[in-house]
């Protein structure tokens, strides 16, 4: 299978995350973030891996949204 990496960075072009597919136990797409280290959901597809990243995660920290703030995100769309 051919798979990439995509790399998040915020305005500092600092990396914050990546979308990664990985093999290990169960093969799928997964969110590694700095700011959140031990998220560990993984993803059949890429679209679906950064979707989550854009609606749950902020760009700047890398950390997950609160939820209120996910939910209206999630509303807008």
């Amino acid at each position: 299978m051919l798979s990439s990496t995509l790399i998040h960075m915020h305005k500092k072009q600092e990396e914050v995350a990546r979308v990664t597919f990985d093999d290990s136990d169960v093969p799928g797409w997964c969110i590694k973030s700095k700011g959140e280290p031990s998220f560990r959901r993984k993803f059949a597809e890429r679209q679906e891996a950064c979707a989550v990243w854009l609606r749950e995660f902020d760009p700047e920290t890398g950390k997950l949204r609160p939820k209120s703030q996910r939910r209206e995100l999630a509303s807008s769309n």
